[in-house]
């Protein structure tokens, strides 16, 4: 069978401070921000993997992963280099799978090639490994390929049931998708869409499209970007691919090989709420058509998007499905 994509792994954050990202992390989604130890059982990992340079949070239906990447090329992974001096933002996008080998035999197949942690080629003849652990196997596109690094990893089912507690609850048998929570400042129903900036969408609809099974659903025109954005269904997950009009400011940050990773849109049920929790918890917004808005440079270089309703048919979504 081929390779299935079962749910987003998560997002990657890049942020200079942990420590400061996860005070603003909870001041505004007011959830837990998650140790290592918090996530895994730590006695089941390699004992020189660095467990300090990241935090983990489950936001309503998707896992993310806050990276410092000062803190990241030590002990297993002491030389990598692949977030050396990455600005603050979106670095990554991660997707579990259930056959790591085949996926990126499939992956190589088609001309995008990928590393693996140690940050050496994956080939036929060095399949995907982990620094991580003996029965984690995990590997990373180059972003000259794919416009933007995305993992696939396919994690040993022994992990499930530590990581699934608080980590990523939708590895649980009875995870059926988002149960809003009526305490919740923000309001959020589910997590709407990605944003993928891009000038060359051939590339990103290869990706998602043509290798890993995913649907186009909405076509649509973004005013606050000036795009024209795609909207794409993979497994659990909406990406919009939005290309930039020239007269646009966006189209300047990019290039025919590189597309951004520009931030997150959730759905919620009240704005209003949003809005007064952000002013309340002394977190700059902006309006946009009903929307609320964490700009990059007040979102560690992410944009956050707290939206009234979908910008695509809401039969559209799918729960996770492992």
């Amino acid at each position: 069978m081929a390779p299935n994509v079962p749910a987003l792994y998560h997002p990657t954050l890049a942020v200079p401070d942990l420590e400061e990202a996860r005070a603003w992390f909870r001041k505004v989604f007011a959830r837990p921000a998650l140790r290592w130890e918090e996530t895994l059982d730590l006695g089941l990992l390699n004992p020189d993997y660095p467990v300090n340079y990241s935090f983990f949070a489950f936001i309503t239906d998707v896992h993310w992963v806050f990276l410092c990447p000062a803190l990241h090329a030590q002990g297993a992974l002491a030389g990598q280099t692949r977030y050396k001096g990455v600005s603050d933002g979106m670095i990554g996008m991660g997707w579990y799978t259930d056959d790591a080998v085949g996926m990126f035999e499939k992956l190589a197949d088609a001309g995008v090639r990928a590393h693996d942690q140690q940050g050496q080629i994956i080939t036929s003849a060095k399949p995907p490994t982990s620094s991580f652990a003996s029965d984690v196997f995990t590997g990373f596109t180059m972003p000259e390929d794919t416009g933007i690094r995305y993992e696939f990893q396919e994690t040993g089912k022994r992990h499930w049931e530590y990581y699934s507690r608080q980590a990523d609850p939708r590895l649980r048998p009875d995870w059926t998708g988002p149960s809003p929570d009526p305490d919740d400042p923000l309001s959020i129903e589910l997590t709407s869409h990605h944003t993928i900036l891009t000038l060359n969408p051939e590339r990103l609809t290869k990706l998602y499209v043509d290798l890993l099974d995913g649907q186009v659903i909405a076509g649509a025109h973004n005013a606050a970007l000036n795009a024209e954005s795609t909207f794409i269904r993979l497994a659990d997950t909406v990406l919009e691919c939005a290309v930039p009009n020239p007269e646009s400011p966006y189209s300047a940050k990019l290039s025919d090989d590189r597309d951004l990773y520009y931030g997150v849109s959730f759905l919620v049920t009240d704005p209003e709420r949003v809005r007064t929790h952000l002013a309340e918890v002394d977190v700059p917004f902006t309006h946009d058509d009903g929307s609320v808005v964490i700009e990059p440079a007040n979102g560690f270089g992410a944009q956050w998007r707290f939206i009234p309703e979908l910008p695509y048919p809401a039969a559209e979504r799918r729960p996770a499905r492992f």
